[in-house]
């Protein structure tokens, strides 16, 4: 009798770790992560500068970095406006952030009838919060486009209000911290390396697949592995070659840095976005320094492609 309950105790629980395996499992086919853009800040090609969209079921729900062209990838995406959820900026550099204003712009003539939430990092000397950087585009007295202030007026007639929240980059506390969730998406952000300039890395849970993005990044806080550990995508910008040195190699991922990170990290598909003229014709040199720790598959994406998990 004994022995019976307990091979029926051992089924039950098998059951239930085989049922949580199935419900945890990446429903890759829900979900598609769309490149808008994978140049840098160059004015030599034809990629529009970064940018990311995730599509669920059809519909595009969380941009990524908003740099210059990007907006006009996502036209051609036939992505609605409406449809979007939230923004996540790395950081505001101008090749990752131009055409928010477009975006807000464009919205107008959209249906798009619910606030819009928009995150990235807390600002310094050099740069600016997500705070500010909104309130320097659209403010009403000292504004970019103070015509666009309704956008962020909450006393404003506006069919939506569009809403910084700023996160706190610094060097001393590295922890991964959730920042958004809602019935369908997770985000997790960590503070990274990118030379003077405050900027983060996401992780984005959906319908049981990771998607992590490292951002503009030196890799020198080590902090990409853990939050990318075990993502089904990993997005990362292979903007320099193995021998840059100076400025190049303080702001951005050598291909052995990036190769360390996606062997300890156990990612499933690495993408090499954010190319430059430095690297761009150095993809197999890339790929060799990188498979001396992954040895996964690497992929160097066009704008307008899209990856399953």
């Amino acid at each position: 009798m004994v022995a019976k309950s307990y091979m029926l105790l051992l089924a039950l629980s098998l059951l239930l770790i085989e049922s949580t395996a199935v419900a945890q499992s990446c429903q890759s086919q829900r979900v598609k992560l769309q490149m808008l853009g994978t140049g840098g800040p160059e004015l030599l090609n034809e990629r529009a500068s970064t940018g990311y969209l995730i599509w669920l079921d059809d519909k595009a729900r969380i941009i990524v970095d908003a740099g210059p062209g990007s907006l006009q990838r996502f036209k051609q995406s036939g992505a609605k406006y409406e449809d979007i959820r939230a923004i996540f900026f790395t950081h505001f550099h101008v090749d990752h952030s131009a055409d928010l204003a477009a975006y807000v712009k464009g919205g107008f003539f959209s249906e798009r009838n619910v606030n819009l939430p928009l995150y990235g990092p807390s600002g310094d000397t050099f740069i600016l919060s997500a705070d500010d950087f909104v309130k320097k585009l659209f403010s009403a007295t000292e504004g970019v486009y103070p015509y666009l202030n309704p956008t962020i007026d909450p006393q404003a007639n506006s069919e939506y209000k569009l809403q910084p929240h700023t996160i706190q980059w610094s060097y001393q506390k590295l922890d991964a911290i959730q920042i958004y969730e809602d019935n369908d998406f997770k985000v997790t952000t960590v503070s990274v390396h990118h030379g003077p300039f405050p900027a983060l890395a996401y992780r984005v849970e959906v319908a049981g697949c990771v998607i992590s993005f490292s951002g503009d990044m030196s890799g020198r806080l080590n902090t990409m592995p853990d939050l990318a550990m075990g993502s089904d995508l990993l997005v990362a910008h292979n903007a320099i070659p193995e021998d840059a040195t100076g400025v190049p190699q303080l702001l951005h991922m050598k291909p052995g840095t990036i190769g360390k990170i996606a062997g300890e990290a156990k990612v499933k598909k690495l993408l090499l976005t954010h190319m430059m003229q430095r690297s761009i014709n150095r993809q197999d040199e890339s790929v060799n320094l990188i498979r001396k720790n992954y040895q996964g598959p690497i992929i160097f994406p066009h704008d307008l492609e899209s990856f399953h998990p």
